[in-house]
């Protein structure tokens, strides 16, 4: 029958599949194909319980109102959704009551019920399809989508991650005497925020024998483990019919053998998938990626014109944001803080798409819990920090005319005409800047009157800016020879230009690229130009040759040079070289000009000065005293002095760096310990802080060094902030901060981590050993841990109790075994309590189930380790809660809601509420109630609980009522609500009342069995009973075995020695090894002296018979 349907094909499925919707009651449905010829994987173990690897979906798996991170199938006709990686377990018996909405195992059931393939019959196949993309998408995905949405009344269904399961020929347990197999099949989907399971069952394919089965405990449906579940229909049917579920008659879909389950509870934002969507629509980046940098400081960055403060919604608030756009190059927008440090800069493609960016990065870094995703992002969107920025480079024309070059060289030109100021180019854009000058009243000196600037891109049309000087000093400014009309908040903005007015003060950013602002003072045109890194090596003109070299910056339009030392009218020569002779940008002068006008020179001025008070107002200022002395107005030399002092102090901030911060990026720590870190500058005067010192687990003293001793998962983002504290300029570190909570530090992934909320804050994975398990590996494994035959009671140490009466089995599984009703154990078979049952192979030979001490088949040989037993009961952990709340709860609610969060502290001891009391209300307050609550909880011996309980819990329960209300979960109508939220608390609301010493505990635990165990207490597995034969009571390498009278040493000899004593301590030689040995070394030496005899003869011989050469001389 197996062969058969491996046979199968897709078009045969199909043509099932139709007469199956066409007839409403004919033939079962057909299985999904599966096995080898569909590319299914086989997996299977001969073995009665086993479990499949861990699924890991990219999207995880969206179950009630979780999203899960992992998931395996079991031979027992169940998919389970773990915790963690290692909280990996059979499951072999469902609940006899079905699913509840109490159940803290996630887990979709298709067929719940003991299974065994042990015997070499059945397997099971399975194939997973992810099609994150929708690209060529599976047959028998689109079959999926196309059923769920026909079943489901979904719309728009579109399966990104889907998994069959298909279960062939499973035996019942035992699968040895037993007859009857089952075949059937599951198909869990998801697009990420829904998800839905498929069962189906082979027509005649479900053959259990009922009759052969103890119990009938089999369940079908799901249950999320947060509260959400469903029972088959199924459930409240006879035995016969709950176990042929290939015969049911779903309703819902008119068709036999088909159950389908929705298990979203609500449709949530799964932001995995987005980000992977994201990912793969997004670009790399340019080539030019790197040249895109954010000012360092926000005291910098508002003096960067090619910068503009922008605000950018809810998603800025609490700091500040400058942007910049260029056509060629894409945007960047900077956050700085209260301190104007850069938090951080990110890449912009253009001023509409704040949202867009913003919110991809929130997918794949902010609200993303997987930092591999943050990871991926960054890789296409690299973080934007100062470390390529170069500001501006800055030249300035003002009053009557003075320049200072791009290379800071500056003089006093008068020329009167149109003139060409710079020109500059490079592979992406063209700049050209000119200026048109006027005589300054009747004196013999000029001022500037007009600017233009073009501006040319590959990206964009040509743009031309004019400003024209106007009456009472104001400016008049053109945009492609139209008029431009300022908003009410003074601002321009069309393609490519960005225009400010602040009073008589007009700027364009062209591009985001070159910045050219004007002013009027004095009737005076006075202006700056701020050139990007581009541009360098790249100019001519009036503002000289930037290089960073003002020695060449009187270059002429020829080439020639001239020395910058040069006098006052060789530089003037020099300038009327670059005046324009033909129509300029400003078009053609409506003023005739003279045609042999010659400006007045400093050093006339100065010689004919007879006026000296008027220009003691200067402090000395060339630039002050010309104007003043050339128009003889004091005023315009006041406005020169302005205009130059001012544009000063912007070259100084743009030039003028927050310290650095150097040190490690990444910070670990292991919980509870502290671990130091340092920090520091290569500046000096700066003194470090933390930028949000809220969190008493860090401390960062003023020279840099950083303390951390992790007690806390709470959210937290680390931010060192260093400040220099002459100039007050600041910057931030944010390092990625990495804690592992794991029971042991050897067991830290620190490089497989979560992220805890919207924080810096990541959390290591644990890689338990086969000895712990759970989330931190924070449980101690136990026999009680794998489940117990239904009824069959679990003793913490020792494992399962005998199978009820009747029945045959281990305890965990047991059977009605007509072939071993006459076999029974023989009297006393087992020792020290040990128990015996018929095993189910064939012979029912007996077999004993041994408490964890001993290491034998028949329990009389001890020497592992176990949990010690309470001979009398252990006292309470006893706490008192100040609580409050404003929702009028009732004592019940109080008590449901604080047990609630009590139950699901990270170690699980809480008892019960002992005395819940409300307490007046405080004054001024009336909607607010006070409440006084008793927690009881219940020391446990074994695992971390008591280091818990008597050093972490008042923090934990600080932590827990941090956070929002739970989710009501699994709660009944007539049951008070569990989600009641509480105000904050803190460490002065938590109160100790009863607590004990491990001291005090131990009083209450005796190791009870042979003689020579001893108790020893660690904080992650508490008290445990340890034989000295696990702790090197046999040296030599004697054997050490734990009878009933205490330890032994079964010495083994070695080499020449036979150890002996009661530990194996002493060492005798053995009389035949050491005459062996004698012997042997004297018939060595006998040998040696042989052949030095034999060889010191034979050179003797050689030496008498041997001549010298020149014998015949």
């Amino acid at each position: 029958m197996r062969g058969t349907h491996r046979r199968r094909v897709p078009w045969v499925f199909l043509s099932c599949l139709c007469s199956c919707l066409l007839w409403p009651v004919v033939l079962g449905v057909p299985l999904f194909p599966y096995g080898p010829h569909a590319q299914d994987q086989e997996f299977v173990k001969r073995k009665v319980d086993f479990t499949s690897p861990l699924f890991k979906p990219q999207i995880g798996f969206p179950f009630g109102s979780t999203l899960r991170n992992f998931l395996y199938f079991t031979d027992n006709g169940q998919i389970i959704f773990p915790e963690s990686e290692y909280q990996i377990f059979s499951y072999p018996h469902p609940p006899p009551g079905g699913f509840s909405g109490r159940d803290h195992l996630a887990v979709v059931a298709p067929f719940w019920d003991d299974a065994d393939f042990s015997s070499h019959q059945g397997t099971i196949f399975y194939k997973e399809y992810e099609t994150l993309y929708n690209d060529n998408k599976p047959l028998i995905v689109q079959q999926v989508e196309s059923w769920i949405e026909k079943f489901t009344n979904t719309w728009n269904y579109k399966a990104k991650w889907t998994l069959k399961v298909t279960w062939v020929n499973a035996p019942a347990y035992p699968a040895q005497w037993t007859f009857g197999t089952n075949t059937y099949q599951v198909i869990l989907s998801t697009d990420g925020t829904r998800s839905f399971a498929l069962f189906l069952y082979q027509n005649g394919g479900m053959q259990w024998d009922v009759t052969q089965h103890p119990g009938n405990w089999v369940l079908m449906g799901f249950s999320s483990g947060d509260g959400y579940h469903e029972n088959s229909p199924l459930t409240s049917q006879p035995v016969w019919q709950k176990y042929r579920p290939d015969q049911f008659l779903n309703s819902n879909s008119g068709l036999r053998g088909l159950q389908v389950y929705q298990l979203h509870k609500e449709e949530r934002p799964n932001y995995r998938l987005r980000c992977l969507q994201w990912l793969r629509q997004s670009q790399w980046p340019s080539w030019d990626w790197n040249h895109i940098s954010c000012p360092c400081s926000w005291q910098q960055g508002v003096w960067d014109l090619r910068f503009r403060p922008t605000h950018i919604g809810w998603w800025g608030l609490g700091s500040r944001h400058l942007c910049s756009f260029t056509s060629w190059r894409g945007g960047v927008c900077c956050s700085y803080g209260t301190w104007g440090e850069l938090l951080r800069g990110w890449r912009v493609q253009s001023p509409w798409q704040f949202e867009q960016e913003l919110e991809s990065q929130d997918w794949c870094c902010r609200w993303n819990d997987q930092p591999s995703f943050c990871t991926l992002y960054q890789q296409r969107r690299p973080p934007i920090s100062c470390a390529g920025y170069w500001p501006p480079r800055p030249a300035w024309m003002f009053g009557d005319p003075h320049i200072t070059t791009l290379d800071n060289a500056s003089y006093t030109f008068n020329g009167l005409g149109d003139f060409l100021l710079v020109r500059a180019a490079d592979g992406n854009s063209s700049f050209l800047l000119q200026g048109r000058t006027a005589q300054t009243g009747s004196a013999q000196a000029t001022n500037f009157i007009a600017f233009a600037a073009q501006y040319n891109s590959s990206s964009l049309d040509p743009i031309l800016v004019q400003w024209f000087l106007g009456p009472n000093d104001t400016v008049r400014v053109q945009l492609n020879n139209q008029m431009v009309a300022f908003g009410d908040q003074g601002t321009f903005n069309t393609t490519g230009v960005v225009m400010t007015r602040n009073g008589s003060l007009v700027s364009a950013s062209l591009d985001d690229t070159v910045v050219v602002s004007v002013t009027a003072l004095s009737n005076i045109l006075h202006a700056s130009c701020s050139l990007p890194e581009e541009y360098r090596d790249r100019t001519e003109g009036l503002l000289g040759v930037w290089n960073n070299n003002p020695g060449d910056d009187f270059k002429m339009p020829n080439g020639t040079t001239l020395p910058q030392q040069s006098d006052e009218e060789m530089l003037f020569h020099y300038g009327m070289t670059w005046e324009i002779n033909g129509t300029s940008l400003l078009g053609k002068r409506e003023d005739p000009l003279p045609s042999n006008f010659t400006p007045v020179f400093l050093s006339q001025l100065l010689k004919n000065n007879s006026l000296g008070n008027l220009t003691s107002q200067c402090n000395g200022d060339e630039q002050c005293i010309y104007d003043t002395l050339a128009t003889g107005n004091t005023k315009t030399g006041r406005d020169t002095l302005t205009f130059f002092r001012r544009h000063q102090q912007m070259n100084h901030t743009l030039n003028q760096y927050p310290p650095s911060i150097e040190g490690p990026q990444m910070v670990r720590a292991y919980w509870g310990n502290t671990e130091r870190i340092k920090y520091h500058s290569s500046s000096e005067d700066v003194t470090f802080t933390l930028r949000n010192n809220y969190r008493k687990d860090f401390k960062l003293f003023e020279n840099g060094t950083l303390l951390w001793t992790p007690n806390s998962l709470e959210p937290f983002t680390l931010e060192i902030l260093a400040r220099n504290v002459k100039d007050n300029l600041a910057s931030v570190l944010q390092p990625q901060t990495v804690v592992c909570s794991c029971k042991g530090e050897e067991q830290c992934l620190y490089n497989q981590t979560r992220r805890v909320g919207n924080s810096s804050l990541e959390v290591a994975s644990c890689q338990c050993d086969n000895t712990t398990f759970g989330q931190y590996c924070e449980r101690s494994k136990d026999p009680c841990d794998e489940q117990c035959f239904p009824g069959v009671k679990c003793i913490p140490g020792r494992g399962c109790d005998p199978c009820p009466p009747h029945l045959t089995g281990d305890g965990r599984h047991c059977t009605d075994l007509e072939q071993c009703q006459n076999k029974s154990c023989p009297v006393n078979y087992c020792y020290n309590r040990g128990h015996c049952y018929i095993s189910q192979t064939p012979g029912c030979q007996p077999t004993c189930t041994c408490p964890p001490a001993f290491t034998d088949d028949r329990c009389f040989l001890a020497g592992n380790n176990f949990t010690p037993t309470t001979y009398r009961a252990f006292p309470l952990r006893t706490i008192e809660l100040i609580l409050r709340e404003e929702e009028n709860a009732t004592e019940a609610e109080v008590n449901a809601s604080v047990a609630y969060r009590l139950e699901n502290l990270d170690v699980r001891a809480f008892l019960r509420n002992s005395r819940v009391q409300k307490i007046s209300r405080p004054a001024g307050r009336n909607s607010l109630q006070q409440w006084s609550v008793i927690s009881e909880f219940q020391y446990r011996p074994q695992g971390p609980v008591i280091h818990f309980l008597n050093t972490q819990l008042l923090d934990a329960v600080v932590e827990a009522f941090l956070l929002q209300a739970p989710p009501e979960r699994g709660r009944k109508s007539d049951e008070p609500r569990n989600d009641v939220i509480f105000y904050p608390v803190s460490r002065r609301d938590v109160r100790n009342r009863t607590a004990s010493e491990v001291d005090t505990l131990k009083n209450y635990l005796k190791c009870n069995g042979y003689k020579g165990y001893k108790l020893v207490y660690s904080p992650q597995s508490g008290f445990t009973c340890v034989s000295p034969c696990s702790e090197g009571y046999c040296e030599h390498g004697g054997q050490c075995q734990h009878w009933p009278d205490g330890p032994r040493c079964s010495c083994k000899p070695f080499s020449i020695y036979s150890p002996w004593g009661e530990h194996c301590e002493h060492l005798s030689m053995k009389l035949g090894a050491f005459f062996g040995i004698l012997f042997g070394a004297l018939g060595a030496l006998l040998l040696l002296g042989a052949l030095v005899f034999v060889a010191h003869r034979f050179w003797c011989t050689k030496t008498r018979f041997s001549y010298p050469l020149d014998s015949e001389s």
